[in-house]
């Protein structure tokens, strides 16, 4: 449970930062185009950027879903387990959100 708890909370940035890039590298090539400024093309290194940080927080997002469904199934053992007369430790902030 440690590892979910670790990163239960962190990340969410990652699709806006990603669409950030990708919408200035956008907005770089149009600006090239349109002012004829061979250095305003560079934006378009933003593209891969900006699709290399989407990817890596769609697999983060998604190691996060499956350490809570594991996290999940951890609580409900331990609910049961009380629930036969077991004393449980207390629970952390991150595990107590997901009763």
């Amino acid at each position: 449970m440690c590892e979910y708890e670790r990163i239960a909370e962190k990340g969410g940035w990652h699709d806006e930062a990603g669409l950030l890039c990708v919408l200035a590298s956008v907005a770089g090539a149009i600006f090239a185009a349109a002012s004829h400024k061979p250095a305003a093309w560079a934006l378009l290194l933003l593209a891969p950027l900006g699709v290399f940080i989407w990817i890596r927080g769609r697999r983060f997002g998604e190691r996060q879903r499956r350490l809570e469904a594991v996290a999940q199934e951890y609580v409900r053992q331990l609910m049961a387990a009380q629930a036969q007369g077991a004393r449980i430790p207390e629970l952390s902030r991150h595990l107590s959100r997901l009763l």
